[in-house]
């Protein structure tokens, strides 16, 4: 018989007792799917130098014929103490990285949860929470979930797809309907489902704000912005918190929408304090300079301005990123009224209004009155901020059509934010009509003119 090759006598780990090849076989394809899901391009032949490495050989070959050269343990009776007290392998795995995780060492206990996940197809991230949560307390999962969010997108722990219920498809739907009450119960449900699920986050502070529900909803984008902290739509919709009111008389109350802030500006001047607004000019400004602040041009097409997935890197230097932030702060400006602008010195708030005297119309009750003709006029598209937001309304404008064809003196009636108004106005300006007539001949007349957006 051949010489037997001992093992290395102080290994980084000991061969398991009753180690076969078969087992070193499913270890080596285990790890290699999980150091993929980082690398891409390694191969078997690296992930199986490293498991005979970590056993002390210093190579696979060597490995494979030092277990070879065991005798078979198959015939030898079991300790019938130890067979109880078996694990499988994804609870093994489960409680290697509990134990990393308590020493402080995060990348170790990543890895054996991707191994626990990979075993076990019911161990979701939110069950490693449940673990971690229960044998070490909050902060060390907090600790924990900072540098998994840290990771690369394929790097993360999610759970698989039949894991996961329809509670934010159901929410999605709910809100559709109106009934916010129950869109905040799926939403809620998604998240304990999934915490780090970005867009659960966003609706939840979306339905609750129409249920008027504001500190609540603040407390839903604060919680999403612990996840992503460049996230621009939860910044631009914390932004409009501090513009709502808080302290408004039941009657106001049931005159007051939030998704109508241009139209609540007196409302606003009535009942908001003078901090409401330093922390509403604070998140203007913060958006400002993300779409000011760049050391680089990074060209990634790919960046979503909502995405469901915590990012990593600095986002101001993307020029997507940037795009983005330009625009939401140009709109968030028309919700500021006009004197409070001034009083911080910033761009011209409000949309612009011409001015047209009233004795410049008649009376558009005569009854030798022909009315505007309109006979040309576009579609106002939807804002990308709009589109997110799900919101839907109409956009009242009031214009002086004038006798010469043209228009002035534009007003809004009835207005909806995220750039709808503005979208709104664009149109308006681009319309072509036949004036009014009275006996033959053009005059001026004022009117209103919709423009619903309920797609």
């Amino acid at each position: 018989m051949g010489k037997k090759i001992p093992a290395n006598p102080d290994p980084a780990r000991p061969l398991p007792e009753r180690a076969s090849l078969e087992h070193l076989k499913k270890e080596a394809k285990r790890r290699l799917k999980a150091m993929r899901l980082d690398n891409p391009d390694v191969k078997l032949s690296a992930v199986q130098l490293t498991v005979a490495r970590e056993y002390g050989f210093s190579s696979w070959r060597g490995l494979v014929a030092y277990v070879k050269s065991q005798p078979d343990k198959e015939s030898q009776p079991r300790d019938p103490r130890r067979t109880a007290w078996a694990r499988p392998l994804w609870l093994q795995a489960l409680n290697e990285g509990l134990e990393a995780a308590g020493k402080g060492d995060y990348q170790t206990a990543v890895a054996y949860f991707r191994q626990a996940e990979t075993e076990q197809p019911t161990m979701t991230l939110s069950r490693v929470q449940h673990a971690v949560t229960k044998e070490f307390g909050e902060s060390v999962w907090s600790d924990l979930f900072a540098y998994i969010k840290s990771l690369p997108d394929k790097g993360q722990l999610r759970p698989r797809d039949e894991d996961v219920s329809n509670a934010f498809n159901d929410g999605l739907e709910a809100v559709e309907k109106g009934d916010y009450q129950t869109a905040v119960a799926h939403f809620r449900q998604a998240l304990r489902e999934r915490p780090i699920r970005l867009r659960a986050h966003y609706y939840l502070g979306r339905a609750l704000i129409r249920l008027r529900m504001y500190r609540e909803a603040l407390a839903a984008f604060e919680e999403l912005l612990k996840l992503d902290p460049e996230n621009l739509p939860a910044h631009y919709e914390i932004g409009k918190l501090h513009l709502t009111a808080r302290n408004y008389s039941t009657e106001l109350l049931n005159e007051f929408d939030p998704e109508n802030l241009l139209a609540d500006h007196a409302i606003g001047a009535q009942y908001l304090s003078l901090q409401n607004y330093a922390d509403a000019i604070a998140k203007y400004q913060w958006l400002r300079s993300q779409s000011e602040n760049s050391t680089g041009e990074l060209d990634d097409s790919s960046y979503e301005l909502f995405p469901d997935e915590p990012r990593a890197g600095n986002l101001a230097q993307n020029p997507f990123h940037r795009a983005y932030a330009a625009k939401l702060a140009f709109y968030f400006l028309d919700l500021i009224p006009p004197e409070v602008a001034e009083q911080y010195k910033l761009p011209n708030s409000r949309i612009v209004y011409d001015e047209v005297p009233d004795d410049a119309l008649i009376d558009d009750k005569s009854e030798a009155l022909e009315p505007v003709t309109i006979f040309y006029k576009e579609t106002a598209e939807y804002t990308e901020i709009a589109r997110i937001n799900r919101l839907k309304g109409r956009v009242i404008l009031s214009a002086f059509f004038m006798a010469n064809g043209s228009l002035s003196g534009i007003k809004v009636v009835r207005g909806l934010p995220d750039g709808l108004t503005r979208r709104a106005i664009n149109v308006l300006k681009r319309v072509r009509f036949r004036p009014a007539s009275l006996n033959g001949a053009p005059v001026s007349l004022r009117g209103n003119i919709e423009f619903d957006f309920n797609s």
